[in-house]
């Protein structure tokens, strides 16, 4: 009892005084589920804690789409080296961990009186700690398989131009005319309305652009006389500002990010050894594909903290052992996920079934007479 106490500190001290206190003795026996002893006067069920990992992945798109008038940018614009082709990127976002306490369907017991009654202190003491499970042995976690945050796909250039998409043009055309003496070729106009190149659009857009800049320096050097009254100045540049933008786009292009997280729950092995578990396969060309890209993994190693308790305690009910109260501490673990070289998330967190089994030893305590 010393060295139990030495082990668990305050909590030990607990442990020791509630055992200490109970003035009767009485016999308890605590063993898997469905090996009870035949004969008994109270009994109760609890399962030993397991731990569930809930992973959220981000991963973003990265999408580029060249506007219209891309190939005239340069003489047009003056701006060099814009993009005139689609491109599409891929990246891995933030990574959080949560995690969720189920019961080990593989570590459901019975605590059985053999005389007397079961005292619930110690039971509750356990259960305020998490260290065992009763009661409610339902888990409900919420994964996100595929959940869509963000996403301006579809993007569309609008603002092509303030005038109309067709203009009007004359052509001539020649009808002969037959006279007494010979052919004549008379000429005959007529128009017809055409749709206007690309070109032509880029000129009138082009413009536009120099017009906005035309009124935004007017504003901004005083010489708009006189200014209307209550004129937000400050509004109207942000206006200018966007409308700009707009036309830009359509030489320089747009540029999207489309978000999506992906969950997945974990539940792992519990293995006093490295555990390696692959959530994905990620590459920055095709984004997530099956089989294609390196492997995004969560790596989970034990630090070794209940080793000592696995290798001195039984880490089940022993048969025909009486007032062993049995519980489990969990065992500290460097939970990693890495993609490639890349570490992408690391922390410390405690995996019960990585841990081990403890009991306390005591004649009383458990049950009263």
């Amino acid at each position: 009892m010393i060295i139990m106490m030495q082990r668990f500190g305050v909590s030990g001290i607990a442990i020791f005084l509630l055992l200490a206190s109970c003035a009767t003795p009485g016999r308890f026996v605590v063993t898997n589920l469905g090996y009870e002893p035949a004969e008994y006067t109270e009994s109760t069920i609890y399962a030993l804690p397991k731990t569930g990992l809930k992973v959220d992945v981000n991963y973003q798109k990265d999408v580029f789409i060249p506007g219209p008038y891309a190939d005239y940018a340069l003489r047009l614009l003056g701006i060099a080296g814009v993009k005139k082709n689609r491109e599409e990127s891929y990246r891995l976002g933030e990574v959080k961990i949560e995690t969720n306490t189920e019961p080990d369907g593989k570590a459901f017991y019975s605590l059985t009186s053999q005389n007397g009654k079961i005292n619930y202190e110690l039971i509750n003491w356990a259960l305020t700690n998490n260290l065992i499970l009763a009661g409610n042995f339902l888990s409900d976690t919420d994964i996100d398989v595929q959940k869509i945050q963000d996403g301006t796909n579809g993007i569309q250039f609008k603002n092509v131009t303030m005038e109309s998409n067709v203009e009007m043009k004359e052509q001539t055309i020649y009808k002969t005319v037959i006279t007494d003496t010979s052919f004549v070729r008379v000429p005959v106009t007529s128009q017809q309305i055409e749709r206007k190149t690309l070109e032509k659009k880029a000129e009138e857009a082009t413009k536009l652009i120099l017009e906005i800049r035309s009124d935004r320096y007017y504003l901004a050097a005083g010489i708009v006389d006189p200014m209307p009254d209550n004129f937000n100045l400050q509004a109207a540049f942000n206006e200018l500002d966007k409308l700009e933008e707009e036309y830009l786009s359509l030489f320089v292009g747009k540029s999207f990010t489309e978000y999506l997280r992906k969950g997945y729950y974990i539940i792992p092995e519990g293995s006093v050894e490295k555990e390696h578990i692959v959530l994905d396969h990620f590459s920055d060309e095709r984004g997530l594909a099956s089989g294609e890209g390196e492997s995004v993994e969560l790596r989970i190693e034990p630090a070794g903290n209940a080793k000592s308790f696995r290798n001195l305690l039984p880490q089940g009910p022993e048969a025909e052992v009486y007032n062993h109260f049995y519980y489990r501490i969990p065992e500290v673990c460097d939970i990693k996920v890495v993609h490639g070289n890349r570490l992408l998330f690391n922390k410390r967190i405690s995996i019960y079934q990585a841990g081990a089994l403890v009991n306390v030893k005591t004649a009383s305590g458990i049950v009263t007479q």
